[in-house]
């Protein structure tokens, strides 16, 4: 089938923003879009194509300037100017932001072009399930300066790092909040009276964001994780060696059924993978006693040892969370594939006449619980929302109510800084979109007190940089 494998983005090996941008074109979802367009056009400047950028707004035409000063690009033009012009198919065109409904059959006749917004426009059959070229869904005002500094290093050999970056996305509203971000996380981690929880959901580590959890975990950024229990499955699968790999649409999912590939969106995974790492997880799981009753995070404990022996060169997260002795918690740990290898196991148990492995998510909260009262200052950062994010964030209301109910004197207390990177807005009622101020309102933040940053955004495309301008900040 000529599969292309995917790799994990390393921020060891990348110096600028150039180099993860182009580490990105390997991985998933939005990181994946950020990457091949701005190889895209890097490979037009190069070879030297006309190029025509269509742009409605005014934020960004200090930086098309500069574009056209350096012989990127050759002019800037509103939506409403597309009817008229010439070379339609000779120019390739760089469609940003929202333009005007009226020139949308115009637009739709463009030939090769890429569209960067935020809103999903695009021509009529460009995007299909899984397969979305030629496309960043993204603020442009994120995007451009990023697209800059990679061409400039590309092409000019001029390398921008994290901060230069930083520097420019500080001019409007959007990259503020990224800005604010970095510069929050930075704070968190560098307090020495703070302990950092990390919580994880959407398929981060199928997405190849398995190296720079790693980095936060090896860095002593974080001081515990909470994930969905897919997302460290499909860790699993990275930590041993396994590989996924880039959906060719030329495939359809009954096709990939019957070759046993499964699809996470533009992504592959075999079945091949989960039935190796069965036979890990099988031999870890009789380990513990007939009957024996745990929670996530000792599980997670003992894959992190296994690895720790037995994959001596490979990188992973309960590797590194092992050996960093930082807890891994999953509050719905059988929603994964892991949870299928333990009913399979279970069963097997019951077969030869022992009791069930019990995995017990409660026993989780009472390490969540110690971590949050034995800290002088608690700290938060979020990738999306789910379960990960709400019961990490509950363990201040879950304190209040033990010490009502059952007379207790447990020291409460509220996180004193927040980072979350999330898409949905609040009114959608996800997780995901659940503000900082909300969870005031619950005794979860302390919002007056504290220091707080939200970004509206794919994380695959804004965490990387996060963490790489804390990696490259001075005296860390």
């Amino acid at each position: 089938m000529g599969l292309v494998p995917l790799e994990r983005l390393d921020l060891r090996k990348c110096d600028s923003v150039g180099d993860i941008v182009k580490a990105m074109s390997k991985c998933s979802f939005g990181a994946r879009m950020l990457g091949e367009v701005c190889l895209k056009v890097f490979d037009w400047v190069q070879r030297g194509k006309h190029i025509r950028i269509v742009y409605d707004g005014e934020k960004l035409l200090d930086i098309f300037d500069r574009m056209k000063n350096n012989r990127w690009i050759e002019e800037v033009i509103h939506s409403d100017q597309v009817e008229n012009l010439s070379g339609w198919h000779t120019h390739k065109t760089i469609v940003v932001g929202r333009y005007s409904e009226a020139a949308d059959k115009h637009i739709n006749k463009l030939g090769d072009a890429v569209f960067i917004n935020k809103e999903e426009l695009c021509r009529p059959g460009q995007i299909k399930d899984g397969y979305f070229p030629d496309v960043v869904f993204a603020e442009p005002t994120f995007v451009i300066p990023i697209l800059y500094c990679a061409l400039d290093n590309w092409l000019e050999d001029r390398r921008h790092s994290i901060e230069a970056l930083f520097t420019e996305l500080e001019k409007d509203q959007f990259g503020h909040t990224v800005v604010s971000g970095g510069l929050t996380l930075e704070k968190m981690v560098k307090d020495p009276d703070c302990s950092v929880f990390l919580t994880l959901s959407g398929a981060m580590t199928i997405a190849k964001m398995g190296l720079v959890i790693c980095d936060m975990v090896d860095l002593d950024m974080i001081q515990l994780i909470s994930s969905t229990g897919a997302l460290m499955a499909h860790g699993l699968i990275e930590s041993v060696g396994l590989q996924h790999f880039k959906h060719n649409p030329a495939h359809d999912d009954q096709f990939l059924a019957q070759q046993k590939l499964n699809r996470v969106t533009d992504t592959l995974e075999p079945e091949k993978n989960f039935t190796h790492i069965e036979k890990i997880v099988n031999e870890i799981l009789w380990s513990f006693e007939s009957g024996e009753i745990i929670g996530p995070s000792v599980f997670h404990r003992r894959v992190g040892e296994y690895l720790a022996r037995e994959f001596t060169t490979e990188r992973g997260v309960l590797k590194s969370a092992f050996e960093k002795n930082v807890p891994v918690l999953c509050p719905a740990f059988v929603d994964s594939e892991i949870g299928n290898d333990l009913f399979a196991h279970n069963q097997r148990r019951m077969q030869i006449g022992q009791k069930r492995l019990i995995v017990d998510p409660e026993l989780d909260s009472e390490v969540l619980i110690r971590m949050m009262i034995q800290t002088s200052k608690v700290g938060i950062f979020s990738v999306g929302g789910g379960v990960p994010r709400n019961n990490t964030q509950n363990v201040a209301p879950l304190i209040e109510i033990t010490n009502e109910r059952l007379s207790y004197n447990w020291p409460e207390k509220m996180y004193l800084y927040g980072c979350r990177i999330a898409p949905d807005a609040m009114h959608y009622g996800h997780l995901s979109g659940c503000t900082y101020s909300e969870n005031a309102s619950w005794r979860k933040m302390d919002t007056k007190l504290g220091t707080f940053a939200e970004i509206r955004g794919d994380a695959t495309q804004i965490w990387p940089f996060l963490v790489k301008y804390v990696m490259d900040s001075k005296n860390f």
